[in-house]
C-alpha cells in the first residue's frame, strides 16, 4: 500500500510563483527550518524578506519552550532578521501560559515548572508566580529531606517543557505535584517532539521526551499546547486574522509541523510544506509514502509540498 498522491517537489520558478499566488500567510517552524542551533540556514533571511516585501504575513511557530518571546526576538535579530517583531513568534512557553486562563488558573496563581527560562519568563510576564524551573536549588543532589519536596498547596498547575537540566531532583519534585490531591492539578506539556536537529548533524532530545517521561512516571495524561494542537493553531489564526485557506505551514517534522497544517485545515485542508534541512530526511518521507501502514495517521502527516530548503526560495524564483 502506498499513499496515492505524492508531494509536489518545489524545484522550479513556476512552483515558487504558485506558492506566492496561492498563499498570503506563512507559518514557519524554527529549528531545522530557519536555523540549526546558532547556525542560520543559508538563504532564509532573504526568503523571509522577499515574502514580506510582497505583502505576505510571516509568523514563526516553535515547539521549543526553552526561550521566551523576548529571547527569540534577540536571536532573530542576531541572525540577521532586523525587522523581526515579538508578535511574530509563538513558542510553546507562551502557548502554555495562554492556556492557564482557559483552565481556570488566574494571574497571580503559583505554577510549578519543569523546564527552562522561557517558561519562567512567560509566566512572570503573564502575572503568574513561577516556581521550580531555573531555581538553582534544583541543581543539588537528591535529598529526601529537602524542604522543596513538601508540596506547596497553592500551586494550581504544572508546566513541563524543554530543559537541558533534567535531573532526579527535578523529576522527584515535579512528580509530587503531578500526584498531589489525587492527580487533580492540571498537567500542561509544552510539546511532543522526541528529538530536534542540532548543529554538526546531531539529533538531540527534545522537550517531548521530558514531557513523556513525566507522563509515564505520574501515569497521567497531559494537555499538549504545542504543535500539532489545533487549539494552538486556532489562537494563531485568530490573533493574526489569517484566512486558513490562504495559509501555509512550513516545517521539518512530519508528526508535528505537517500534521499541524493538515489537521488545522490550512490551505483548504492540505496547507503544508516539508523542508529537508532538519529532522526529516528523504528516506523518512519515502517510508511514509510507501509504507503508510507503519503509521497511525499517515495522511495527516503527508505534506502537499516538499522542498530541499526554503532558503533556496529566492534563488529558484530568480532561476
Amino acid at each position: 500500500m502506498t499513499i496515492s498522491s505524492s508531494p509536489i517537489k518545489i524545484t522550479a520558478r513556476e512552483h515558487v510563483q504558485a506558492l506566492l499566488d496561492q498563499y498570503d500567510n506563512f507559518l514557519f517552524d524554527c529549528d531545522g527550518v530557519v536555523w540549526l542551533g546558532e547556525t542560520l540556514i543559508p538563504g532564509m533571511v532573504e526568503a523571509i524578506e522577499y515574502l514580506e516585501s510582497k505583502g505576505k504575513k510571516v509568523v514563526f511557530v516553535t515547539n521549543n519552550s526553552s526561550k521566551s518571546r523576548d529571547e527569540y526576538v534577540e536571536k532573530f535579530h542576531r541572525l540577521g532578521f532586523k525587522s523581526f517583531r515579538k508578535q511574530q513568534v509563538y513558542p510553546t512557553c507562551y502557548a502554555a501560559v495562554s492556556n492557564l486562563d482557559q483552565l481556570g488558573v488566574q494571574p497571580g496563581a503559583k505554577v510549578w515548572v519543569l523546564g527552562d527560562a522561557g517558561i519562567m519568563h512567560e509566566l512572570k510576564e503573564g502575572g503568574y508566580q513561577a516556581l521550580g524551573g531555573t531555581d538553582t536549588r534544583l541543581n543539588q543532589a537528591f535529598d529526601p529531606d529537602h524542604p522543596l519536596l513538601e508540596v506547596d498547596p497553592e500551586v494550581q498547575a504544572v508546566i513541563v517543557g524543554s530543559t537541558k537540566d533534567f535531573n532526579y531532583m527535578r523529576i522527584a519534585l515535579t512528580l509530587q505535584y503531578l500526584l498531589h490531591n489525587n492527580k487533580s492539578i492540571p498537567f500542561i506539556g509544552a510539546n511532543i517532539d522526541r528529538t530536534y536537529p542540532g548543529p554538526h548533524g546531531l539529533i538531540l532530545p527534545a522537550g517531548g521526551s521530558v514531557v513523556s517521561y513525566m507522563e509515564y512516571t505520574a501515569n497521567r495524561t497531559f494537555l499538549n499546547v504545542g504543535k500539532p494542537s489545533t487549539q494552538f493553531l486556532d489562537t494563531i489564526v485568530a490573533e493574526n486574522g489569517f484566512d486558513r485557506s490562504r495559509t501555509l505551514m512550513v516545517g521539518d517534522t512530519l508528526y508535528t509541523d505537517i500534521k499541524f497544517g493538515n489537521d488545522g485545515k490550512l490551505g483548504a485542508g492540505a496547507g503544508s510544506l516539508l523542508v529537508l534541512t532538519g529532522g526529516t530526511k528523504p528516506e523518512d518521507l519515502a517510508h511514509l509514502l510507501h509504507l503508510p501502514e507503519d503509521y497511525e495517521d499517515p495522511h495527516s502527516m503527508t505534506p502537499l509540498y516538499v522542498m530541499d530548503s526554503f532558503g533556496a526560495f529566492v534563488d529558484i524564483l530568480k532561476g
